[in-house]
C-alpha cells in the first residue's frame, strides 16, 4: 500500500468522516423550496460542514458573500487534511492545491476585467504561508496590470505577461492559458513522485480528468462555436492519457457535433461498451470522474484517493450549493432548481 496503513489509516478516517457530512439528495430538495437567501444562509448554519465558515465570517447577508463563504469551506477543508497528512499524501495534495492557486487568480481576473464586484475569500493563514504569491496583493487588485504586478518573481507572471501583450484577449484566453498551464505542470510533476502505487493512482485521477477536459473543449467547440481545427488545437491540453493521439485527430478532423460524438464512442474510453454519455450532456466528465474515483478507491482504501475523491465530490457540491444559490435569488420555481442540481 503507498505510504503505508501507518501513514494513511488515520487520513483515510478523517476523511471518512468529512465525507459523511456531504448533502444529500433530501438536502437539496429542501433547498429548492426556500423564498429567500436569508432562507439558504439559516439552511447552510446549522449543516456541521458549513457552521464553522459562516462563524469564522460573521454576518453575512447577500448572495456574493454565500458564494465567498462556501467556497472557503473547501480551502478549509482542504486546510484540515492536509495538516493531518504525512509526507506522501502532502505531496500529492500540493497538485490540487496548484489547482486552487490557480482558481483564485483566475476569479481575481475575472473581477478586474469584468468588474462585477465578486467577493473573493480564502482561509487565510494557509493560503497567505503556502501560496506562490502574495494573497493580500492578488486580491486586490484592481486591473490586469495590477495582478500582473502582484504575482511579479512568481511562476505565474511571464505566462500573464505574455497574454496581456496579446493583441486581442479576453478573460476566457487568461482562463484557458492558466488551465492549460496548470495540467502542464502536474504532469510533469506526477512523473516525479517516487511511490509507484502513489504516482499511478495520480496519473488516472489527472490524467482521466485532463482527456475529459480535452474532449468537453473539443465537443463545445463544435457544437456552440463551430471553429474549425487549428483554432480548437489552440486550447487543447497538449497531455494524453488513454486517448490514442489517432483517436485525437480524428476528432479534430470532425465536421459536426454529432459526428465528434458518433467517433467518441469508438475511442478507448467507450470501445466495446455502451456509452455512458449523449450529446445533450455536452459530454460533462462527471459520470466519468465519479465512476474513476470509485475504481480507484476500492482497488486502493489506504492511500491518499479518497482524501482526492472527498476533495473532488466537496468541490461538486459547493458547485451544486451556487447554481441552487443562483436559483433562489432570481425566483425560479423549485422544480427548476431540483432539475438544474440533479442534472449536474
Amino acid at each position: 500500500m503507498a505510504g503505508g496503513l501507518l501513514e494513511y489509516s488515520g487520513l483515510v478516517t478523517k476523511t471518512k468522516a468529512m465525507r459523511a457530512r456531504l448533502l444529500g439528495a433530501d438536502d437539496y430538495t429542501a433547498i429548492s423550496e426556500y423564498e429567500s437567501v436569508t432562507d439558504f444562509i439559516a439552511f447552510l448554519r446549522e449543516q456541521p460542514a458549513y457552521a464553522p465558515v459562516f462563524e469564522r465570517h460573521g454576518e453575512v447577508a447577500h448572495r456574493g458573500q454565500v458564494e465567498a463563504v462556501i467556497r472557503d469551506s473547501l480551502y478549509m477543508d482542504y486546510c484540515k487534511l492536509y495538516r493531518f497528512s504525512g509526507v506522501q499524501p502532502r505531496r500529492a495534495l500540493q497538485f490540487v492545491f496548484s489547482r486552487y492557486e490557480i482558481n483564485v487568480i483566475k476569479n481575481c481576473l475575472q473581477s478586474a476585467m469584468e468588474g462585477n464586484g465578486r467577493e473573493i475569500t480564502v482561509s487565510g493563514g494557509f493560503f497567505e504561508r503556502h501560496a506562490d504569491f502574495d494573497l493580500k496583493a492578488v486580491m486586490a487588485a484592481n486591473s490586469v496590470q495590477e495582478l500582473i504586478q502582484a504575482v511579479t518573481g512568481t511562476e505565474y507572471e511571464s505566462l500573464l505577461k505574455e497574454l496581456e501583450s496579446a493583441a486581442e484577449k479576453s478573460y476566457a484566453d487568461y482562463a484557458f492559458a492558466l488551465d492549460i498551464y496548470y495540467y502542464k505542470k502536474v504532469w510533469k510533476e506526477i512523473t516525479k513522485v517516487s511511490d509507484k502505487e502513489t504516482r499511478q493512482i495520480l496519473e488516472q485521477i489527472f490524467g482521466t480528468e485532463i482527456d475529459w477536459q480535452n474532449l468537453m473543449w473539443m465537443y463545445r467547440a463544435k457544437r456552440f462555436y463551430s471553429m474549425g481545427e487549428a483554432d480548437v488545437k489552440k486550447h487543447q491540453i497538449p497531455v494524453s492519457y488513454r486517448l490514442r493521439s489517432a483517436e485525437t485527430k480524428r476528432l479534430l478532423e470532425t465536421e459536426t457535433a454529432e459526428q465528434f460524438v458518433e467517433f467518441v464512442r469508438q475511442t478507448t474510453y467507450f470501445r466495446g461498451k455502451q456509452a455512458v454519455l449523449e450529446p445533450e450532456d455536452e459530454l460533462t466528465w462527471e459520470r466519468v470522474m465519479i465512476r474513476t474515483y470509485e475504481k480507484i478507491c476500492k482497488k486502493h482504501p489506504m492511500s491518499v484517493a479518497p482524501v482526492l475523491r472527498y476533495l473532488y465530490e466537496k468541490e461538486h457540491e459547493i458547485d451544486l450549493l451556487t447554481t441552487a444559490l443562483e436559483g433562489i435569488r432570481y425566483r425560479i420555481p423549485p422544480y427548476e432548481i431540483r432539475d438544474l442540481i440533479f442534472a449536474m
